[in-house]
C-alpha cells in the first residue's frame, strides 16, 4: 500500500522534488475515502484517496480555500485534483471532548458565523458535500423554500427511492412538512455555516481549540447550526449562552427549530449509515405532531 500512495503522490508532482517521503501510516477509511498521515523530509501532511470518481477532493479544496480567513477553520492545501487532496497536518494529543471551555468555543462559532457579510440568498455557489453524500445549494432567496425543496423534499425522495420506509411514515414526514411549511419565519439574514460540526470534527489539544475540520459549506439560518450541534450532543448549555452573549437565538429556537433542523441530518445519517437514523427522526416527528394536533 506504500508503495500505490507514493506513486500517487509522485506522479502528479504534488510534493517538492526536494522531499522524501519518510513516513506513510494509515488512519482511517470513512465514506469514499482513504486518509493518511504523511512524513516527507520537509513537513508532515493530511492525505486523502478518494476511492470513487467524483469531484469531492476538489470540491474539499475550494471550500477551505472560501474559508481561509477564518483561525478557526483554516487549513493549508498542498495540492488537490480528483483522486487525492494533499493538506495541512494539525498535530493533537489528549483532550477531554466533554470538559473543554465549551463557552470559548461558543464565543470561536458566533465569531464564525458573523465574519462573512450576510448573502442575499441561502445555499452556495456550488453544491457540497456531507460525508459522500452531496448536497444541493442553488441559491434562494428565502429560507423556507430552501430548506424544504434543497434539504427536506430532496432527502426524502432519497430516501424513498433507495431505502424500505412504511406508509406511516412517509405520512408522517409529509404532515410535518406542512406544520413546517406553516410556522418557520424567515431569519433576519443568511449565515455561511460550517455544516458539519461534531466532536469528530473539532480538534483540540490540552482542553485548547485548534480547528474545526471538514466543511460543508452553505448559507443558511444560522440556527440550524446550532441544532446540529444539539443532535450530535457535542455541547451543554454553556456554548450556547456564550453563543447568545456574542450572536443571537431567537425566542422558537428552543420549542420549534431546534427540532425541525434536527430532521435533516437525521435524513442524511440514515442514507450515509442505515435505518437506526429514521427511528431517532420518527421520534421528533411524533413530538412536532402531537405538539401540533396534526393529522395524518
Amino acid at each position: 500500500m506504500n508503495y500505490v500512495v507514493k506513486k500517487l503522490i509522485y506522479d502528479r508532482n504534488a510534493i517538492s522534488t526536494k522531499e522524501d517521503i519518510i513516513k506513510i501510516s494509515p488512519i482511517s477509511k470513512n465514506y469514499d475515502f482513504e486518509n493518511y498521515f504523511l512524513k516527507t523530509t520537509e513537513r508532515k501532511y493530511f492525505l486523502k484517496i478518494n476511492r470513487k470518481v467524483s469531484d469531492q477532493c476538489l470540491v474539499i479544496n475550494k471550500m477551505y480555500n472560501d474559508i481561509q480567513s477564518s483561525p478557526l477553520t483554516r487549513r493549508e492545501i498542498y495540492y488537490a485534483d480528483k483522486k487525492i487532496i494533499l493538506m495541512e497536518y494539525f498535530e493533537t494529543c489528549g483532550a477531554d471532548k466533554k470538559n473543554f471551555n465549551q463557552r470559548m468555543l461558543g464565543e470561536k462559532i458566533a465569531k464564525f458565523h458573523l465574519e462573512r457579510k450576510p448573502h442575499d440568498g441561502y445555499g452556495y455557489e456550488y453544491d457540497t458535500y456531507i460525508g459522500s453524500l452531496l448536497q444541493q445549494n442553488k441559491i434562494c432567496r428565502s429560507w423556507k423554500k430552501f430548506f424544504l425543496s434543497q434539504r427536506y423534499d430532496c432527502l426524502f425522495d432519497k430516501i424513498r427511492e433507495s431505502m424500505r420506509i412504511d406508509s406511516e411514515l412517509c405520512d408522517k414526514i409529509l404532515v410535518t412538512r406542512d406544520y413546517i411549511d406553516h410556522n418557520l419565519n424567515e431569519p433576519n439574514s443568511s449565515t455561511l455555516i460550517h455544516g458539519d460540526i461534531w466532536s469528530g470534527n473539532i480538534l483540540m489539544c490540552r482542553n485548547r481549540i485548534l480547528k474545526i475540520i471538514d466543511p460543508a459549506l452553505f448559507y443558511a439560518d444560522s440556527e440550524y447550526e446550532l441544532a446540529y450541534l444539539y443532535l450530535n450532543g457535542t455541547f451543554g448549555r454553556g456554548f450556547y449562552d456564550s453563543y447568545k452573549s456574542n450572536s443571537q437565538i431567537t425566542d422558537d429556537f428552543w420549542q420549534f427549530k431546534l427540532y425541525i433542523y434536527q430532521i435533516i441530518p437525521l435524513m442524511q445519517y440514515a442514507l450515509l449509515e442505515g435505518s437506526i437514523y429514521l427511528r431517532e427522526m420518527e421520534k421528533i416527528l411524533d413530538l412536532l405532531i402531537n405538539r401540533g394536533n396534526l393529522k395524518y
